[in-house]
């Protein structure tokens, strides 16, 4: 059985979709969820420093106005895939950027080359090596600099990321508890008294 998409997969395919597409792909709940998350995005990126706390905050009282006010534990869950979405995105952007010096260092190289410029030809071999790191040993990683992650204690289990709230949640117990004592009556069988086999044992 393949495996289900998970909400933040959904909404990150559909991301830079128009409403028409996204809504194709993501749930009108979804749906709300991609707009609180580019929402919080572009706060984010115009003040990369900004607390969880204050995301927290921002999503609870609506995005000011923006969306739809979304309980704590919802926020919660936002700012733990809208981080995510951060950071892939300035990865990706980065790894661009790198990608066209690199390209443009190359060509740069090649125009030097057919002109018989030796000068340009090392100054774009100088800025390739430096874009691509190969000029100098790998580093050691510094462990000292890892800072070990902040977590707020809570018994919220829907917090943790592949959860998602179940609808009706009372209702679909009361289906589940009817249709497996359905089940059980069903697969019942009546049994003897051990009493009787003992006193047949007797006879």
């Amino acid at each position: 059985m393949p495996k289900k998409d998970s909400t933040y997969s959904r909404i990150e395919r559909a991301l830079f979709k128009d409403k028409g597409e996204a809504s194709d792909i993501l749930s009108a709940r979804e749906m709300e969820i991609k707009n609180r998350m580019m929402l919080c995005v572009s706060k984010k990126m115009d003040d990369p420093l900004i607390e969880d706390a204050d995301l927290v905050n921002f999503l609870m009282h609506g995005c000011a106005g923006n969306a739809e006010p979304v309980s704590k534990s919802q926020a919660y869950r936002d700012i733990g895939m809208i981080n995510r979405l951060v950071g892939n995105i300035q990865l990706a952007a980065k790894a661009w950027y790198r990608y066209m010096i690199v390209e443009g260092g190359k060509k740069a190289f090649k125009i030097a080359i057919d002109k018989g410029d030796a000068k340009g030809a090392a100054a774009s071999l100088d800025k390739i090596g430096k874009y691509t790191r190969s000029d100098k040993e790998d580093e050691k990683f510094d462990y000292s600099q890892l800072i070990p992650p902040s977590f707020e204690p809570s018994d919220d289990v829907t917090l943790l990321e592949g959860l998602e709230v179940i609808e009706d949640l009372e209702e679909k117990r009361k289906e589940l508890r009817n249709r497996f004592k359905g089940l059980i009556s069903s697969k019942a069988e009546d049994i003897k008294p051990i009493e009787e086999k003992e006193e047949e044992d007797e006879e």
